[in-house]
């Protein structure tokens, strides 16, 4: 009888087969629902790396292209590495999760999307490997 309810339902309401999204794809719908292209943030990494590397950097974001970093122009071979713009940190989020880390931590802003603070370990038995971003002071201009 259980199961012939159950089928009854199934009929009833249908199936509907959905691919799940992994948190950074689903954030990046919800940014660029939001069509923000003027923005600024507090930008740092995580990481076994040098200060200037890691941070916090003062990013602008003007028209969708990161302005300045630390109040200058931005330059992609200074010395403080590559910047990103949310869309593109979202982007490397994403890579991330598909290397399958052992460990993550994944927040994100719930209004816009952004990430808040992210972390990997891509694996337990090597040391100084792994790598998180955090997002703070996000404003839009």
């Amino acid at each position: 009888m259980k199961k012939l309810l159950f089928l009854f339902c199934l009929s009833l309401f249908g199936c509907e087969t959905v691919q799940p999204l992994d948190d950074a794809t689903t954030n990046l719908n919800l940014w660029n629902e939001k069509k923000i292209v003027n923005y600024s943030y507090s930008f740092k990494r995580v990481c076994f790396c040098p200060l200037e590397y890691v941070g916090p950097h003062q990013i602008v974001v003007q028209d969708g292209k990161i302005s300045t970093v630390n109040g200058k122009p931005y330059n992609a071979a200074e010395r403080y590495g590559t910047m990103y713009t949310i869309p593109e940190l979202l982007q490397v989020i994403k890579a991330n999760i598909d290397r399958k880390p052992v460990k993550s931590i994944l927040n994100f802003n719930p209004t816009y999307g952004y990430p808040t603070n992210v972390f990997f370990d891509f694996s337990e038995m090597i040391a100084d490997e792994e790598i998180g971003y955090e997002v703070t002071n996000f404003k839009i201009n």
